[in-house]
């Protein structure tokens, strides 16, 4: 059976044998498909949403968001003959899980975007997969990955780099499918990222589309909708898109918005302008009305297979779920994603050296303004050739050196990797292993180190938003990102660098993608939200919580922390909101998770090859 704290929103895939019904049998969810044999491909826990349908062999399931009707599924049901036809299904708005069965074989994978994400293991002879390693882990009873939980020390750790948190677990990368036949596992790429070739004219209009969709896919007919209306340009193109979907609809929306204590904040001033607009109930919620952040960071959170690095604003979370809950809202629509998408980062220069060298002037000239880089090391940045295997084998001599926060251009394949300064010479030497055993045959997300970037990104925080969603759905409105659906992130994508920034212009993509949608003097903002003051906020009112989280450490217990260093970390404060700041949320999410797995104990066994039972 399930340990505790699993939560009810998974799912299992088994073989169409005898073996695999027998697995089923020790699961406590429900089945919700079968194989045209009669036996169990698809069990699932009590609150998984999901579309199915039969046509002669061919079984389809999707789970999570999507816009289908049954009807409209075994429509396409009917025209598969293979799992390679089941691409089809991909072109659905929402952001779900694909399982498809056809005459005994199955393909499942989750969306390229990440978040979603399937992994697999044999129980026994039988290969089971899943969207939860937890649950994997139950049924084999398997051990802590400890290797595993010192790469989450890694500040903006790659998800390539990542390695399930348990003993003989894989994973799928997102944008493959894992095929299953009896007891035969393949790998299949079902997506590829689109050259970056449209003009932003060509491309804007259908970045625009894919986005209404994603939001309208969250909408029911009649539905009380919340959407976030910081007056940013992430949050505010997404209120009035739900406005649109909401009023054919017959519903009613709900907009919220947060007040700060910090008076260089101008988010108030762009929210009231864009309410003018929007035939919405508008909550706004005072700041110290709401719990700050690292509230309760203390109190193990169970349910998670992995540390999420915003735990230490989930107790801000859950509670804005409960209040537009109270509302009537089940869905909350929000900005995340925005800005992993739509905000290129520095290596786009790197790559219009390359691409457009007739457009790198004007850009790195608007660049070098804004940041006062250095002639000399800009050029030698822009000659830089390290492939993406290189430049992640010269990270490993590096993770414990400080990085620049200013004056040095920085155009490589992503943000360095860094390990915080209380990390032991044992997680150090884990994570340094990962990194020479990956590095030779790793491939990069996209040859440009920018598209690279940005699907890096948006991988990470689409894991984030998973997890922060189904948490929110427990208490109230579920969190809702539809920035971070497929199809908006491939139109995104398939603009020209150049355009998708442009000196001058502040989000080139947002403001031409949303003209038609939204009132010009809402597009017109040029500034963005700074939310250090949260962050000082929280540590000043809730350091209790992080010595709490810092006294007899599991971290320190696993040996990845040194104990004295971590509690004068825990007893500090940051200087700025950079490094050591990261590193304290870090400590606050892997922390919290090793909690929630096990009541502490004395001590840690070692089991079988230098690993750990936490349970």
């Amino acid at each position: 059976m399930m340990g505790p704290g699993r939560g009810d929103s998974w799912f299992v895939v088994v073989p169409d044998t005898a073996a695999g019904a027998a697995v089923c049998e020790r699961l406590p969810g429900r089945s919700v498909l079968a194989y045209a044999s009669g036996r169990p491909c698809v069990v699932a826990g009590a609150s998984v949403e999901l579309v199915v349908a039969e046509a002669g062999r061919t079984r389809l399931a999707v789970i999570g968001c999507a816009s289908v009707t049954a009807d409209r599924l075994r429509g396409l049901a009917e025209r598969i003959r293979c799992l390679e036809d089941a691409d089809a299904v991909t072109t659905l708005p929402g952001r779900f899980h694909l399982v498809a069965a056809v005459d005994g074989q199955v393909r499942v994978h989750g969306p390229a975007s990440g978040g979603q994400r399937v992994f697999h293991t044999r129980v026994g002879e039988v290969v089971v997969v899943s969207d939860r390693a937890s649950v994997l882990a139950d049924l084999t009873s398997a051990s802590l990955n400890v290797d595993a939980v010192a790469l989450r020390l890694v500040g903006h750790v790659p998800p390539l780099l990542a390695l399930p948190l348990w003993q003989g677990i894989e994973q799928i990368q997102p944008g493959d499918a894992l095929h299953l036949d009896t007891d035969r596992t393949s790998v299949r790429t079902w997506w590829v990222p689109p050259e970056p070739e449209l003009s932003l004219e060509a491309g804007a209009p259908g970045f625009a589309a894919a986005l209404s969709e994603a939001v309208q896919a969250r909408i029911d007919a009649g539905e009380v909708v919340a959407s976030d209306l910081s007056g940013g340009l992430d949050s505010t193109p997404i209120s009035f898109l739900a406005d649109a979907a909401v009023r054919r609809r017959g519903g009613h929306l709900v907009t919220f918005s947060q007040g700060l204590d910090d008076a260089a904040h101008d988010d108030h001033i762009w929210a009231d302008r864009a309410r003018r607009h929007l035939n919405s109930q508008h909550i706004h919620v005072h700041a110290g009305d709401l719990p700050g952040w690292f509230a309760e960071v203390a109190s193990p959170v169970s349910g998670l297979d992995e540390p999420i690095p915003w735990l230490h604003g989930l107790a801000l979370f859950t509670a804005i779920a409960a209040l537009l809950g109270e509302h009537g809202a089940t869905v909350h629509l929000t900005g995340h994603g925005g800005d992993e998408i739509t905000l290129l980062p520095s290596s786009y220069l790197h790559d219009l050296a390359r691409t457009h060298p007739g457009q790198l002037r004007s850009h790195l000239s608007a660049v070098r303004a804004r940041t006062r880089w250095p002639l000399i090391a800009t050029l030698r940045a822009l000659a830089d050739r390290t492939g993406y295997p290189a430049w992640l084998a010269q990270q490993a001599p590096r993770l414990t050196t400080s990085v620049p926060l200013t004056g040095a251009p920085d155009l490589g394949w992503q943000w360095r990797l860094r390990l915080p300064a209380w990390a032991t010479p044992t997680a150090i030497d884990a994570v340094t292993r990962r990194i020479r055993q990956m590095a030779p045959a790793i491939r990069p997300y996209a040859p440009l180190r920018a598209q690279h970037q940005v699907l890096n990104n948006v991988r990470t925080t689409t894991c984030i938003v998973n997890a922060v969603h189904e948490l929110t759905r427990r208490a109230g409105a579920a969190l809702h990102a539809p920035y971070l659906d497929d199809h908006v992130i491939t139109a995104a994508l398939a603009i020209r660098l150049d355009q998708r920034a442009a000196p001058g212009r502040f989000k080139p993509l947002t403001t031409a993608a949303m003209r038609p949608h939204m009132p010009a003097e809402c597009l017109t903002r040029t500034t963005k939200g700074e939310f250090s003051s949260l962050f000082y906020e929280g540590l000043r009112t809730h350091r209790d919580q992080l010595q709490a989280l810092a006294e007899d450490s599991l971290l320190a217990g696993l040996g990845l922390a040194d104990p004295t260093a971590l509690r004068r970390a825990c007893a500090r404060t940051p200087a700025d909101f950079g490094q050591s700041s990261s590193d304290l949320k870090i400590f606050v999410s892997t922390e919290n998770w090793l909690r929630a797995q096990s009541t502490r104990s004395p001590e840690l066994p070692a089991t079988e090859g230098g690993d750990h039972a936490l349970a």
